[in-house]
């Protein structure tokens, strides 16, 4: 990559260099900045464990509200850290897993606290994995820099 430029702002990945003006940003980073988060956010759904939908929703609500503060959900709720770590939990004091509660689904005691163990998770959805910010970043990076830089340059 040559490097990102515009008014205010530029980054030369192999040399490191980079500046950042502390101007207030014009309103077209502005609307690049939300653009992004958005692209983000959608980029990295389809690789998200899905299987009712609800940590999806979540996660695509919690972003929503973050829109442009610079702040991205990769997994919302208790769920969220070990989902994308690929790790079981358990609860730390008994060393057992979760209760499944008919209709509702597997549920930890309220208060507990869960550590991880060394075995990985099992997705449901076929397209799922852990990492998924990650995933969707490798897998777009290019296209989102693009966007940014066509909104960035007024198009």
């Amino acid at each position: 990559m040559a490097g990102i430029r515009f008014k205010g702002f530029s980054l030369h990945e192999k040399g490191v260099r980079a500046y950042l003006s502390m101007e207030r940003p014009s309103a077209r980073a502005t609307r690049a900045y939300v653009r992004l988060h958005e692209m983000a956010a959608d980029d990295m759904t389809p690789y998200m464990p899905a299987r009712t939908g609800g940590f999806r929703a979540r996660t695509r609500a919690a972003n929503a509200s973050m829109a442009g503060s610079g702040h991205i959900y990769a997994g919302v709720g208790p769920m969220g850290r070990y989902l994308y770590r690929d790790r079981v939990m358990v609860d730390a004091a008994t060393g057992r897993g979760p209760n499944v509660i008919p209709g509702v689904g597997p549920r930890f005691e309220t208060g507990a606290r869960l550590t991880a163990t060394d075995r990985t998770l099992r997705y449901s959805s076929p397209a799922a994995r852990p990492a998924w910010f990650e995933a969707a970043k490798a897998q777009r990076l290019g296209q989102w820099i693009s966007e940014v830089q066509r909104i960035i340059d007024g198009g």
